[in-house]
């Protein structure tokens, strides 16, 4: 673990072992319960911020043998992930005018907003997308990665799939986002890779750089690795780049940057 995380950790532990530090003289003597009446003061990501941290002190303490349960393993906080704000800037406002056709503004929106990469965005499946939630379900390979859509990508969606409808309505190709040439293929594959990559041609913009520009406004805005890992699906050395960068001034002294 690089000393950022160590540090965030500590950040949310220690007044929560101060805390316990009034009336037990060791962790050994900290309960289940005493995990779950802490993490109740606390809501939202403050609250989940803290189960991590704990989570993993007990776990390493555990590991180690300095306790002889773990407390926290079997406690959870029950998850609310807003979607993410999109970038507050008249740039993707623009990047949508410009789009063309209802499956491009659907693409820009996924990539600039949601964060997708390319080619999670043309192997998206339809059956991934569960409307009346408002829920995305990317797969990853170690798991999918649900997304929360805003209004808008969801009234690009929904102005998508009836054109699609419309236009194919008996294409059995199970992919979101399908082409005049992939919608009528029985075999039902993606979209190729010239194809999405043609729309941000024509933009004059590369997804790459859509992306990472989008993790960097809410790195900015949150100043917080654990929402990135948590709305964005990123590891956690990914997501604490993006704070670095987005926050430099706070890492001047870190020691992880030599």
């Amino acid at each position: 673990m690089n000393w950022s995380t160590i540090r965030r950790y500590a950040h949310f532990n220690v007044p929560a072992l101060q805390q316990w530090g009034q009336r037990v003289s060791s962790l050994r003597e900290i309960t289940q319960k005493d995990i779950e009446d802490i993490l109740s003061s606390r809501t939202g990501e403050p609250a989940h911020s803290l189960h991590t941290s704990l989570r993993s002190l007990f776990r390493a303490l555990k590991r180690e043998r300095v306790i002889f349960h773990d407390p926290a393993r079997r406690v959870s906080v029950a998850a609310k992930v807003n979607a993410p704000r999109r970038i507050p800037s008249d740039r993707l406002v623009g990047l949508l005018d410009k789009a063309p056709t209802a499956m491009a503004k659907v693409v820009v929106a996924l990539v600039a907003i949601h964060a997708l990469r390319p080619q999670e965005v043309r192997h998206q499946l339809l059956a991934g997308l569960d409307r009346p939630a408002g829920r995305l379900a990317v797969p990853r390979r170690f798991g999918d990665r649900v997304v929360y859509l805003d209004e808008l990508t969801m009234r690009l969606l929904n102005t998508w799939l009836r054109e699609r409808a419309e236009r194919w309505p008996r294409s059995s190709n199970p992919h979101l986002i399908v082409t005049q040439v992939t919608a009528v293929d029985p075999t039902g594959p993606p979209v190729s890779k010239d194809g999405l990559r043609l729309i941000f041609t024509k933009l004059g913009i590369q997804p790459r750089t859509l992306r990472i520009d989008r993790l960097l406004d809410e790195a900015h805005e949150t100043a917080d690795p654990v929402h990135l890992m948590r709305v964005f699906g990123l590891s956690d050395t990914t997501a604490l780049k993006y704070v670095r960068a987005a926050h430099p001034h706070r890492f001047i002294n870190d020691p992880t940057r030599a």
